[in-house]
């Protein structure tokens, strides 16, 4: 027994193409802009984001401003409205990608699955970098990278597939 494949998006109407589209660019502009703060914040470096999340060092003489370690109440605020828009932001690219006929079907379910995966990951680290240990900063880093990685693959793909010309009807 086949599965039934629904739809993809060169047969969908162009008013669809150009929403998924558009929505894929803005997401980008705006999973970018979020990096850039996550730059601006840390770095992108586990020392950048243990300072970040557990306060940085007084005694040590920079010219960078000084850092409090966050409070229980920021810690949750963070890792609420981040899971929930993050979550949000994976899902519309998870459907992109879904929509999509390359590449094949278990890279894109893994695709999909993957930004999901390393948001959790993620959010724990930084619990466990902020109350257990500085060292949860490596994996942090890491599953964030990965979960990065996955989203500008996943927008890629949806991007070469929404400009790639549309099947007759």
């Amino acid at each position: 027994m086949t599965e039934a494949r629904g739809p993809v998006w060169r047969q969908l109407s162009p008013a669809l193409r150009a929403l998924g589209l558009w929505v894929t660019i803005v997401q980008l502009a705006g999973y970018t802009t979020g990096l850039l703060f996550v730059y601006h914040t840390t770095g992108m470096t586990p020392p950048g984001a243990t300072a970040q999340y557990r306060g940085s060092d007084s005694t040590v003489v920079t010219d960078a401003a000084m850092k409090f370690p966050k409070s229980y109440a920021e810690m949750l605020n963070i890792t609420h409205t981040h899971l929930l828009g993050m979550a949000a932001i994976f899902v519309v690219s998870g459907v992109a990608l879904a929509l999509c006929e390359r590449p094949a079907e278990r890279w894109r379910v893994f695709l999909i699955a993957e930004p999901f995966a390393a948001l959790l990951v993620s959010f724990t680290a930084m619990w466990l970098m902020r109350y257990v240990d500085p060292g949860y900063s490596w994996l942090l880093t890491l599953s964030s990278g990965l979960m990065a990685i996955t989203f500008y693959a996943q927008s890629l793909l949806v991007l070469r597939e929404l400009l790639a010309p549309r099947a007759p009807r």
